[in-house]
C-alpha cells in the first residue's frame, strides 16, 4: 500500500490523524511517518486496515501496484 492510499483511506473515513491511529492500532505519530514516507506500512498495519474496512490484502496490494505503475507511466 503506498502513502497515497493510505492517507486518501484516511481521509475518505474523515479522520483525523489521532482518530486514525486509534482505529488501526498504532499511534498519530506513526501514522503522520507513514503520509510524510519516513515509514514503511507494516504488513501487521495493512492487515488491520483490510480488516477494518472489510477489504481482503489482496485489493490493497492491487492498489500499491497500480500506483507504482501509474507513477512511472504518467499519462
Amino acid at each position: 500500500m503506498q502513502i497515497q492510499t493510505f492517507k486518501a483511506t484516511r481521509l475518505k473515513l474523515g479522520m483525523s490523524q489521532a482518530a486514525f491511529g486509534e482505529y488501526l492500532g498504532i499511534s498519530e505519530s506513526t501514522v503522520a511517518a507513514i503520509e510524510n514516507n519516513r515509514r514503511r506500512i507494516s504488513d501487521v498495519v495493512r492487515g488491520k486496515l483490510a480488516e477494518r474496512i472489510k477489504v481482503n490484502e489482496e485489493l490493497l496490494s492491487f492498489f500499491e501496484a497500480y500506483e507504482k505503475i501509474t507513477k512511472n507511466y504518467p499519462s
